[in-house]
């Protein structure tokens, strides 16, 4: 009991040290952020009245939509088409007067697409999507800032704060030991990773000594694969610890996900969802009532047929990014499927508007050479981190004698020994099993709603 209360009263004093003097001193020293002023912003805003939020937010579209018509080509032209004067702007329903973006119109206009002014200063990612086609794109290091604060403030829902000994039970893309300069600011900030992409009895083994020997006080996870290490501690009866509030992301958490994961970790589960093109969109709070928007940094709109929807309905995810100048997004279709939330304020008292699910994000789950269970959403991971398009599309299909298939669409950057370091990779995951390559011109639909299924799995596995 001693040892226990010294390291409770140590992570205190570490955690106040930490968010007192190490963060500011990078943030805003070393860094030259304003991710702290953002978060003293959010703070404040996230018990704003609906009306105060309104205002905000169409003070922060006016701001960009004004800036994109007079400085980003694509915008400029797009403008001028549809007759849109952006001062003109005097809340979120105008935006329907603008089509959508879609991810066509990114690859086909990106150099359109960016800040002139930005060039070559923008961080640039990249991502797969629920479609399976890479996408290249860019966002100002301002708008990072407005991503880390919001990150903070939704995760700090949870009990999340940088400084916490938080386990991060998730994807790894690149092979081999982090950089020193990654490991040092994991030790700083008391992270521990595992690949999450290794399901297999050593590697769980391997995961559960690990988070006994940090001994976190939050975990942030891949919602699929947490689920099931989360299946094998609780019917091995091997938990030993208190509980411990777990953030899940990547894919939407169902009821069953829910269950286990109490029964591993404790009753704070909490959802999150984002994408890489935007980052943390929305986050569940304490009373676990659908996840708060993060509207202060993004407007999102859920559309069908071209309608803007109401709460209750189903329709596709449409993003626009209020503070990322550098490669506007505006009514960007980042390719998920939701439900918006009733209105009103949520019983934790934020007037934030809430998303009450997010579908079509879970993807198949493969069965390895060892009979173990990989998460077909963390295949995703493999082909969204390279900046060049070395792949344009992807489908990997498990038939049903177990063997795989990758189908791939060559991108404009493509080149054997990148795109053999991803497969290599894919390959490792699937430990075993028979698998080869495929090169196709375009891939078919396989999903009979005419929508591309990344993973898809030919028979019924028992995971």
């Amino acid at each position: 009991m001693e040892l226990r209360s010294f390291r409770r009263a140590y992570d205190t004093v570490y955690g106040t040290a930490f968010q007192a003097l190490f963060l500011p001193a990078w943030e805003r020293g070393i860094r030259g952020r304003d991710t702290l002023k953002h978060l003293a912003l959010l703070e404040q805003s996230q018990w704003f009245s609906r009306e105060e939020l309104n205002q905000l937010e169409t003070h922060a579209l006016r701001d960009l939509l004004c800036y994109a018509g007079k400085n980003v080509p694509y915008y400029r032209e797009l403008f001028q088409k549809e007759r849109f004067d952006p001062r003109g702007v005097r809340s979120r329903a105008d935006l329907a007067e603008l089509p959508l973006l879609t991810r066509e119109i990114v690859r086909e206009r990106y150099a359109d697409l960016v800040d002139l002014q930005q060039r070559g200063k923008n961080i640039k990612k990249g991502t797969s999507g629920s479609t399976g086609k890479p996408l290249k794109f860019e966002y100002s290091r301002s708008s990072e800032c407005w991503r880390q604060a919001i990150k903070m403030r939704g995760y700090g829902w949870a009990g999340y704060r940088p400084g916490r000994r938080t386990f991060f039970y998730w994807a790894s893309v690149a092979a081999g030991m982090p950089s020193l300069k990654v490991r040092l600011d994991r030790l700083l900030k008391r992270e521990t990773f595992f690949d999450s992409m290794k399901q297999d009895e050593a590697a769980r083994r391997a995961a559960l000594e690990l988070l006994r020997r940090s001994r976190p006080e939050i975990i942030i996870c891949y919602t699929q694969a947490c689920a099931q290490f989360a299946r094998w501690i609780a019917d091995n009866n091997l938990r030993d610890w208190d509980d411990l509030p777990v953030i899940c992301a990547a894919e939407a958490v169902l009821p069953a996900d829910r269950a286990v994961l109490s029964r591993a970790f404790g009753p704070d589960i909490f959802e999150s969802y984002g994408s890489r093109e935007t980052m943390l969109m929305a986050a569940e709070c304490e009373k676990h009532a659908g996840m708060h928007l993060s509207e202060e940094n993004l407007l999102l709109e859920l559309v069908r047929d071209g309608k803007v929807l109401g709460p209750g309905e189903s329709g596709d995810v449409v993003v626009t990014d209020l503070h990322n100048y550098g490669m506007p997004m505006i009514r960007y279709v980042n390719g998920d499927v939701a439900v918006m939330a009733p209105e009103g304020r949520c019983g934790c008292g934020r007037a934030l508007r809430r998303l009450e699910r997010v579908d079509g994000r879970r993807a198949d789950t493969m069965i390895d050479g060892a009979g173990n269970a990989v998460p077909g959403i963390e295949f995703h991971v493999l082909f969204s981190d390279a900046r060049q398009e070395i792949v344009r599309q992807f489908q990997a299909v498990q038939n049903a004698k177990g063997e795989v298939v990758l189908k791939v669409v060559r991108g404009r950057d493509f080149a054997d020994d990148a795109f053999h370091q991803v497969t290599n990779r894919f390959s490792e995951y699937l430990r075993g099993l028979p698998f080869t390559i495929e090169f196709h011109d375009a891939i078919a639909p396989h999903h009979r709603s005419g929508k591309h299924q990344t993973i898809v799995v030919e028979r019924s596995q028992t995971v």
